[in-house]
């Protein structure tokens, strides 16, 4: 048996349609699994690496005396499973393998995770012939000429990686752990510090000190506008800039009629095709079409692993020989691109573009598959921008005709050019850059025209600018930090860590504290040169210049010389992190009491809480950290003096909420809707008193409400009322929201809150109008037959599991009983205790006692009691008689016999209906037990 191993398992599944050729894929599941059968091959996937780099035991405790972070330098490292059933699975295939193919990912990564599969498959089978396929697209040709032509692992280029990863964990987590100890951060809330995404961190705090203390200066710029035959002419001052008031005044007062042209020049100037795209360069346009560099990638990898474009990590920019254009041409013909394809054929350059960098391990990114718009969805404006950038690297220049007039108006001199577009050239097929035309009228030198109108204007220097994404990524490619793959990681790192937000990127509050500190206390972390030496050194593994263990105990020598500087000052470093990160989390004054209000976590929870508690109970709630965690931002509310909050997830643009209690009060609005008294002028108010929430004003006495409000206590009482009503009803729908949320998958055009919204026009607030309502009902918001059934029976299930917990029944007894398939109190009442203890494995006298809380509940008779001794006795008897066995026991306790003495008092008629067992079988077991 060939076992194929993929990095993925979409790649594994596309991998055995592409190699099964005629013979048909078998795909099933194994511990969850997908394995995917074709002939004598099986493919499986990985997620990725299925084992991790950790340290050896006894490093989890952070504050342990005996081990302190430095400890963290020289600790053993180990291998653990990430994924333990794809190793148990991986190896219990390789056991029966006669030939294992590593289809990995071909980089330092994917080498890395071949690498960690080639030694799961070893453990297992030391003489199994292990190759390797290596592809830069997972389509029919390259997948089958991979593995027609296998290679062996590149364990240089592993270990270049095994380095990488090791370098990562100890400067990581000995540097996260001393800084989150010596500022008291720990939990969620650890400040992480790390040998690329430091010095990236540094760079943005920099660029935001380089804008705070710019000091604007002031300059000066003359324009003025002429014509030609009513063609308006626009020309600028030959001396640019005029830094000199004076002067400036001078000139603008000096330029006066006639405008005598002096100079008419007209020439051309070539716009050069763009070069091919390499995983830089595609972060940088996809961001000009509204992409972050992590959603670019996941974007990308997801038309790769589907086989439309290739490997999206490369470094190369130079189309390798290898590589058909023409084929790639003939398929773009069978897209919408069809048009645009013809146009290149026609006019096609005679070499494709070239940049400047060149690789041998993949091609610069490319299309490979036919693909429509309908199937890719929103991936169809990044799998266009791929298609469109390669015929752009196939098409001619595109060419501009340029003029320049120079004309003097008193001795001032001024300048006008134009452009106008001759040829479009690759701009034909690549829309994304704009041209615009600025078309010149013809004029003679010695020509005379009139000033139309003439400007003075002031201005001031700007400051220099935020980075963009793919900004920051092309200047961390410059300084060598991280590598293709990891870049855009490294950003969202410090996006969902809260040390930046915003687009451009801005530093938040503690991404500046913490940044400060370390430049003034160990300066080495935030440079990028030590980060550059370690990557030097990593490459150099690849081509057996240095080693693994040589590289990483190079770096072991350079952590600890960086916290030769960091101990003596730990406790300076964490008050300094302390004093500005308290400021982070305090949003401006409490509307109620005017103490501070700051940003509160627990668990998973987060809330907006007064400094004043307990005094003072003002809170406003925010969504669960699943959805991000808060933090404030710059922008402050105009109306409360609040500073806006933003919440920040990993692999997400950050979550605008603006000012909290804006959006509170908003909220409420729809709440109070659904009160009768509820009234404009009775909201005023409320918010005229600071109760702000439907939950303060459930809180009210009566008295209280009254005199905060100078209303009469009737309405008191009746809006009290009402709120808990409300609050009841939304607590209500927020479980049922949460149960249909479990069985009825989102898809386009139905999502939860619009099922929600389509359960409450039908009259559906929770959970037991579910398992009361019509399918009808269920299906008229969008659910199909067998999602309305499944939530059904699922409601109705839960309900009376709910019911038998609330009659005492403990958790494990119910368990089992609901296993076995007693589902309600009502279907365990009419069962026999006999049948019930051999189906669920409680035992017989614990039955009884279920039984008997349960008929009491229910209003019914007391059940039969049966004790443990006449049960097992009973059992014995009815097991002597041939022809009982165990299907026939359980058939016999199902109706109620459990004993001889129970079988030959039975009715056998009345038996034979509900037990399966034929009457004369019956009758027969009857003589045999009477003899």
């Amino acid at each position: 048996m060939h076992l194929i191993i993929a990095e993925k398992n979409i790649a594994a599944n596309r991998i055995a349609h592409i190699l099964s050729g005629k013979d048909k894929v078998s795909a099933k599941k194994e511990g969850g699994v997908n394995v995917y059968n074709f002939g004598d091959k099986t493919s499986i996937g990985l997620r990725g690496h299925v084992v991790e780099v950790d340290f050896v035991e006894g490093y989890t405790n952070w504050r342990s005396q005996e081990r302190p972070p430095r400890s963290l330098i020289d600790a053993g490292t180990i291998k653990r499973p990430t994924e333990p059933t794809i190793v148990k699975l991986i190896q219990k295939i390789a056991k029966k393998a006669n030939r294992v193919t590593i289809a990995t990912d071909f980089d330092t990564e994917g080498e890395l995770i071949g690498k960690e599969a080639y030694e799961l498959v070893r453990a297992v089978n030391q003489k199994v012939p292990i190759d390797r396929a290596r592809f830069s697209a997972i389509t029919k040709e390259e997948i089958n000429r991979a593995f027609s032509e296998p290679t062996d692992i590149d364990f240089d280029l592993a270990a270049a990686g095994e380095a990488r990863q090791v370098v990562d964990l100890i400067w990581g987590a000995s540097l996260t752990r001393f800084i989150s100890l010596a500022a008291k951060r720990g939990g969620g809330n650890i400040l992480s510090v790390g040998r690329v995404q430091s010095p990236t961190l540094a760079m943005i705090v920099d660029r935001e000190r380089e804008i705070e203390s710019f000091i604007p200066e002031p300059y000066w710029e003359i324009s003025l506008v002429t014509d030609k035959d009513g063609q308006p002419i626009n020309a600028r001052h030959a001396a640019g800039r005029f830094t000199d008031k004076k002067e400036a005044d001078a000139a603008y007062a000096g330029t006066k009629d006639p405008l005598i042209v002096t100079e008419m020049k007209e020439g051309k100037r070539v716009d050069r095709a763009p070069t091919p795209f390499d995983t830089t360069q595609f972060i940088v346009a996809a961001a000009r079409i509204g992409y972050s560099a992590a959603n670019a990638m996941r974007v990308a990898e997801e038309l790769y692993m589907n086989g439309f474009i290739s490997y999206p990590r490369t470094d190369n920019t130079i189309y390798p020989p290898s590589l058909n254009l023409e084929s790639i041409l003939t398929t773009l013909e069978k897209t919408q691109f069809a048009h645009d394809v013809a146009w290149v054929r026609k006019n096609k350059r005679s070499k494709p573009t070239e940049g400047k960098k060149s690789s041998t391990d993949h091609p610069p990114i490319h299309p490979t598959g036919v693909a429509t718009q309908e199937q890719l969805g929103e991936n169809w404006k990044l799998y266009e921008l791929v298609v469109r950038r390669f015929l752009a690297t196939l098409s001619p220049d595109a060419e501009w005709a340029t003029m320049r007039i120079g004309m003097d108006a008193s001795g001032q001199n001024y300048i006008s050019t134009g452009s106008r577009l001759t040829e479009p050239g690759w701009r034909t097929v690549y829309p994304y850059s704009e041209a615009k035309d600025s078309i010149l009228p013809v004029v003679k030198t010695g020509e005379k025209l009139k000033i139309q109108d003439l400007n003075l204007e002031e201005k001031q220097t700007q400051p220099p600018p935020r980075y963009s994404q793919s900004k920051l990524i092309q200047v961390m490619e410059e300084l060598g930090l991280g590598t293709k793959s990891t870049r855009h990681e490294v950003i969202q790192k410090l996006i969902s860590r809260k040390y930046i937000e915003g687009n451009p990127l801005r530093p938040t509050l503690v991404g500046k504290a913490v940044t400060d500190s370390l430049e003034a206390h160990a300066s080495t972390i935030t440079r990028p040169d030590m980060t550059q030496k370690l990557e030097q050194a990593m490459e150099a593994i690849k081509i057996k210049d240095k080693s693994r263990d040589g590289v990483v105990d190079d770096s072991r020598k350079m952590l600890h010389q960086v916290f030769d500087e960091l101990e003596p000052n730990e406790a300076v470093i964490g008050q300094e992190i302390m004093g500005q990160t308290d400021e982070e989390l305090t949003i401006g004054p409490c509307p109620v009491c005017g103490k501070d209000l700051r940003i509160r976590r627990k668990g998973g929870s987060q809330f907006i809480g007064c400094n004043g508690y307990p005094d003072c109970t003002c809170n406003i709630s925010l969504p669960g950290t699943m959805w991000g965690s808060a933090v404030r931002t710059k922008n402050v509310c105009e109306i409360h003096n609040l500073f806006h909050v933003s919440l920040i997830a990993k692999g997400a643009r950050p979550w605008e909420m603006g000012c909290p209690l804006c959006q509170l009060i908003e909220q409420q609005k729809e709440h109070y809707a659904k009160m009768p008294s509820m009234t404009g002028e009775l909201q005023q108010k409320l918010l005229d008193a600071k109760i702000f929430s439907l939950y303060d004003l459930s809180k009210f006495e009566q008295g209280d409400l009254v005199k905060k409000l100078g209303i009469t206590k009737k309405l008191a009482e009746i809006i009290i009322k009402e709120a808990n009503e409300v609050l009841d009803l939304i607590r209500r729908r927020s479980e049922c929201k949460k149960f249909m949320k479990q069985f009825v998958p989102p898809k386009r055009g139905r999502s939860h809150t619009k099922v929600m919204n389509g359960f409450a026009e039908s009259g559906i607030n929770c959970i037991g109008d579910i398992a009361t309502a019509t399918l009808e009902s269920l299906k008229k918001t969008g659910l199909s037959d067998e999602e309305a059934k499944t939530l059904k029976d699922e409601a109705i299930s839960l309900i009376a599991k709910n019911h038998l917990r609330e009659i005492g029944i403990p958790a494990v007894s119910l368990k089992r009983y609901q296993e076995a398939g007693f589902l309600s109190p009502e279907e365990i009442a009419s069962s026999h205790p006999a049948f019930i203890s051999l189906k669920t494995g409680i035992s017989i006298e614990t039955v009884g006692k279920h039984l008997s809380l349960i008929t009491q509940s229910l209003g019914k008779p007391d059940p039969v009691k049966i004790s443990k001794k006449a049960f097992e006795s009973g059992k014995a008897e009815l097991m002597s008689i041939p022809g009982v066995g165990e299907s026939t026991l359980e058939q016999l306790y199902s109706v109620g016999i459990f004993d001889k003495k129970s079988l030959i008092g039975a009715d056998t008629a009345k038996s034979a209906k509900t037990s399966g067992l034929s009457k004369d079988h019956l009758k027969k077991l009857q003589v045999t037990a009477r003899a």
